[in-house]
């Protein structure tokens, strides 16, 4: 690894970081309100929302090589000799970061600087701390402060660039500006704007600066740039009032301070915010205006995040990966508050996260904030159509808009992930009465999974009503059954479910027409059937559950059967369903008796499946997972070369589709075809070495990169949960020993976590906002150490290797039914894969049962809540 964990909290020190390009490092409160990035040049950016940027929003590029985006500090050296010093340059230097504060510390010969960067954890700023210490020699120098400020929306960048500073009005303080444009510049109507944007400043003992430089003109002056700016290799000097030429330019913050006499050491505070009220800047200046407070504020923000992170510990008895594992249980939380558009590899997004990511990212928090999870799930399906497809993208605020970038698109996978994540959340809890709970349903213009679209319909409350005008509400239960039926009837001519505009691979988006996804089949088939050991539970407290009377069309075992095998009457069924529905349903419920939907339920999934095994298996000794937009099978022998793909294989191996036989076939076409010999990684797919126009946008990528061949961390470690899941613990192991070994490789060049993919070449790409975190921590906790539940019992089935052991012990900690869990795994002899001799809970000695230590709930609840519950548990051969 390039860098080096210097605790056990996640600290890691990286020496001349900026010897490494496209690093950067995510910071950000609690509530994410402020969400900023920066990197070993002190560049990013520092924002709120796609509406509401501090800074010039920054990419990837931005922050790699432009000067115009970084947080910049000059020492204009006067005495021992005549030099410019500018902090972002590079010069010997060691980073050290942790949570969630970057620090670097640059080495000159006559001093050095400290510069942190940390956002308090509930205040709606980023602070800055440069601390200047002398060497030998006595110092001389003029320091002068730097930020560009941008004060608008994204879309302004290129769009009425100019003509939206002309908006910009300053107001200078004693220690700082404020800029609060006049107005957003918005040709759909333009709003006044009730923002503002600021920066102060001070000197050790709240010293304030001596003048600024307010815009990029009076920074830059006339001859200068950027690069040679005239207010530091110039004689202009700084302003202490506002003049009327300040207004309705490109805004900076450029702050003056008084010339140092260095003997010892001086430092400087920057805070930088955005508020919609002005009251709030001189609140937040109170509580940061000396060094002492920011000090504080920096320990409080520290053990803010370690807090959060210790709500799920793992200890392997191993520093690097112990601390490995820190940063990786907080990227779902980062996910949470950054959604995937707020650093700079995510610059395609407007904010907010996407469907797959709130319920996989569910996963993390039930263990890590268990209280909001029930709460968070059922607002969750207010984004549910009538169609059974869904709005795509959910705001910070928790409302839900049905594309980014207002397309009419349906992506075929979504109504997988709801059910996956309710079956967790009913099992952790078991709060069967969730499934009756009622709740809305979402509503736009695009009726009938984006066949048409309602030209009529006006956005103002998006939610299904009934021909009565009167909203209605289903139950959570019948919200899945809607998601989970209309996909199974929504099939091509291969009768596999349609691929629509794409699945979990978003660049399968070409296939609209007639391709099919087999991948994502074998998941509703699974559904299908998983639902039904749910429902066989609530069928112990009630015999009926009501359903809306037009979703009976797809419970047609229960009315008129039809031929499954006819994939036309399978589309009539649902096109009459999707028309009785298209605008408005009628309201009325039918009782239906649970075991009836159990049995409809249970014929719909064997069919799937039995259709699934019998026409995607290949001679190549895989499955086939999908049909082009021609109705062409997309994988196996083609033209002569073998075209496979891990999607294909992961998901019939996840649901049981194939048979352990063919498993074992699987994973030896796994490593023969998308396994690389010199990076140990898997391959998301083999090199089609063509475009693809019938199939999606990947194959245009380079192969090696995004959805084009790279080593895709998502699918890979669901790869290796697949494999645990159906006992292939060996291989499964390999596979998610791969994914760690990847990201602490030299080649990655990254920070400690898992990005979203590795290259060709081994490097990380797309820092942190990844889906696959949540899924290691899940993979790791749930298979690897064999954490259960089940009804509110915890089950222990542990699948460890000897691999898996630095030491004898390897301990995990965790929440469950309000008590604090700590399990120690304890091997007494070596063994290749492990079992379960005895354990001790709470010094009582169980044997397991069919391998499986159970904890019955009402066990567990003799003790008080928020006592530490210790088991220990002894292996064997």
């Amino acid at each position: 690894m390039s860098y080096k964990f210097i605790d056990d909290k996640g600290t890691f020190i990286f020496k001349n970081p900026q010897q490494i390009a496209y690093l950067y490092f995510p910071l950000t409160n609690r509530e994410g309100t402020i969400l900023s990035c920066i990197s070993p040049s002190l560049a990013g950016d520092i924002k709120r929302d796609n509406e509401t940027f501090l800074t010039p929003p920054a990419t990837i590029e931005d922050i790699q090589h432009s000067l115009f985006y970084r947080r910049e500090f000059f020492l204009k050296l006067l005495y021992p000799h005549q030099d410019i010093i500018r902090l972002s340059l590079p010069a010997e230097s060691i980073l050290e970061a942790g949570l969630l504060y970057h620090k670097i510390k640059k080495i000159y010969k006559l001093f050095t600087a400290e510069i942190i960067n940390f956002v308090p954890y509930d205040l709606n700023v980023e602070v800055m701390w440069i601390k200047i210490k002398n060497i030998k020699n006595n110092l001389r120098f003029i320091p002068t402060f730097f930020l560009p400020l941008y004060g608008r929306g994204e879309k302004n960048l290129r769009d009425h660039r100019h003509v939206s500073s002309l908006l910009n009005r300053i107001e200078l303080l004693k220690y700082g500006i404020i800029l609060k444009p006049t107005m957003i510049f918005d040709e759909k109507g333009h709003r006044i704007n009730k923002t503002s944007y600021f920066v102060l400043g001070y000197k050790d003992r709240k010293q304030p600066p001596i003048g600024q430089f307010p815009n990029l003109l009076a920074f830059c002056g006339e001859k200068g740039n950027l690069l040679y700016p005239e207010a530091v290799f110039g004689k202009i000097n700084p302003g202490k009032k506002k003049k009327p030429e300040f207004d309705g330019k490109e805004v900076c913050a450029s702050f003056r301070f008084s010339e140092e006499k260095l003997k010892g050491k001086v430092n400087y505070i920057i805070i930088m915010g955005i508020t919609d009220n002005e009251k709030e800047i001189k609140e937040t200046f109170v509580k940061l205006d000396s060094l002492d407070k920011v000090n504080d504020y920096l320990n409080r923000t520290k053990l803010y995040w370690q807090n959060l992170t210790d709500k799920l510990h793992f200890d392997f008895k191993n520093k690097n990966y112990n601390n490995w594992l820190k940063w990786v249980i907080l990227q779902p939380t980062l996910r949470k508050l950054f959604g995937c558009s707020f650093l700079p590899h995510f610059d395609y997004g407007k904010g907010g996260r996407g469907w797959r990511d709130l319920w996989q990212d569910a996963l993390n928090l039930l263990i890590i904030e268990p209280d909001k999870t029930k709460k968070l799930i059922i607002h969750n399906f207010e984004g549910v159509r009538i169609d059974g497809s869904n709005a795509t993208i959910i705001t910070k605020e928790g409302n839900f808009i049905p594309d980014r970038n207002r397309i009419t698109r349906v992506w075929m996978d979504h109504g997988i992930w709801p059910y996956l994540t309710l079956k967790e959340y009913l099992h952790y809890t078991k709060d069967i009465d969730i499934l009756l709970k009622e709740t809305t349903y979402f509503r736009d213009a695009q009726l009938k999974r984006a066949k048409e679209l309602d030209n009529s319909w006006e956005e103002k409350e998006p939610i299904l009503k009934t021909k009565n005008n009167e909203i209605y509400r289903g139950s959570i239960l019948e919200h899945i059954l809607v998601e989970n039926l209309v996909q199974f009837f929504n099939v091509g001519e291969h009768n596999f479910i349609k691929l629509e505009n794409g699945d979990w691979n978003d660049g399968l988006d070409m296939g609209s027409w007639r391709g099919e996804s087999v991948t994502f089949s074998c998941m509703y088939a699974y559904n299908l059937k998983d639902i039904c050991s749910i429902l066989e539970t609530l069928k112990n407290k009630r015999e009926t559950v009501e359903l809306f009377q037009e979703l009976t069309l797809l419970l047609d075992r229960l009315t008129k059967p039809i031929n499954y095998d006819n994939y036309k009457e399978k589309q009539a069924i649902l096109e009459e369903y999707l028309e009785k529905t298209k605008h408005t349903i009628k309201g009325k419920k039918e009782k239906i008796k649970i075991s009836d939907l159990i049995r409809d339920l249970r014929e719909k999934s064997f069919w799937l499946t039995n259709h699934i095994r019998k026409n995607a298996w290949l001679k190549s000794n895989f499955f086939n997972g999908y049909y082009d937009n021609k109705g062409r099978r997309v994988e196996g022998k083609i033209k002569g070369k073998v075209r496979m793909m891990l999607p294909s294989q992961v998901f019939a191996i996840m649901s049981g589709i194939v048979t352990k036989k063919n498993i074992n076939k699987i994973w030896q076409s796994i490593k023969k075809y998308l396994k690389d010999p010199k990076l140990n990684g898997f391959r998301l797919n083999t090199d089609f070495e063509d475009i693809y126009m019938d199939l999606g946008r990947a194959f245009g990528f380079v192969y090696g990169d995004k959805e084009n061949g790279a080593f895709f961390n998502h699918m890979v470690v669901m790869l290796a949960y697949a494999l645990y899941s159906q006992g292939f613990i060996k291989e499964g192991k390999e596979v998610l020993s791969s994914i760690y070994n990847m990201a602490t490789s030299l080649k990655a060049k990254i920070y400690p976590m898992i990005p979203e993919y590795f290259n060709s070449q081994g490097r990380g790409l797309y820092f942190y906002l990844t889906g696959s975190a949540s899924w290691y921590t899940h993979t790791l906790l749930k298979q690897v150490l064999g954490v259960n539940w089940q009804w509110g019992d915890l089950i222990i089935e542990p699948k460890l290797t000897k691999d898996d052991f630095f030491s004898n012990t390897i301990t995990v900690e965790f929440n469950f039914l309000k008590r604090r869990f700590k399990l120690n795994y304890i091997k007494e002899k070596e063994a290749n894969i492990f079992k379960i001799k005895y354990a001790y809970y709470n010094d009582k000695k169980i044997l397991p049962s069919h391998g499986k230590i159970l904890l019955p709930r009402k066990d567990i609840e003799k003790y008080p809540f928020d006592t530490l519950q210790n088991l220990n548990i002894y292996l064997k051969d």
